[in-house]
């Protein structure tokens, strides 16, 4: 019986574990012409009635839902996507009236300018971590700020990739 048990709470935490770092995917949300509201826990654009948004995209800019979901969330630099297995336990910050938690500008935040060419490429080591308004945390690595994929294709297309961590 003891066995059994074992067995069965063995299988529920490998599903638990499987379903918790699930990488989802998001392909060309178009941020361009205006903000764009992201629910992280459906993987859908919502409107911004919608109180359960967590995080918003417009052009370069990200903002957070801090007013009415107490989101917060971070930029952690030095590692990638795939080996930040972890939250970090401190330096989350909610967005206020005068300054975001993901910053913005070439180098400050998760992208970099490249004044020779004019593109905007993702910092491959960077990763913004999210505690969303159900209170989960997330990570999440921008792929490309380009239609498609593809530089030179029109900007402001979020492709992201992300997924739920302890």
């Amino acid at each position: 019986m003891r066995l059994k048990l074992f067995i069965l709470a063995a299988a529920v935490f490998s599903v638990t574990t499987m379903q918790a770092q699930e990488e989802k995917k998001q392909f060309n949300l178009n941020a361009a012409d205006g903000i764009v509201y992201y629910d992280l826990e459906t993987n859908q654009p919502v409107a911004k009635t919608n109180k359960a948004w967590d995080i918003s995209f417009s052009k370069t800019a990200i903002q957070l839902n801090s007013a009415e979901g107490k989101v917060e969330a971070q930029l952690v630099s030095g590692t990638n996507f795939d080996k930040l297995t972890k939250a970090p336990t401190t330096g989350f910050k909610k967005d206020s009236a005068g300054s975001s938690a993901i910053q913005s500008g070439s180098g400050n935040g998760w992208y970099s300018y490249n004044m020779e060419d004019h593109t905007i490429q993702p910092i491959a080591d960077r990763v913004i971590v999210v505690k969303t308004t159900e209170g989960k945390i997330v990570k999440l690595a921008i792929t490309s700020y380009y239609k498609d994929q593809k530089d030179f294709n029109p900007g402001g297309y979020y492709n992201f990739k992300y997924s739920f961590i302890k």
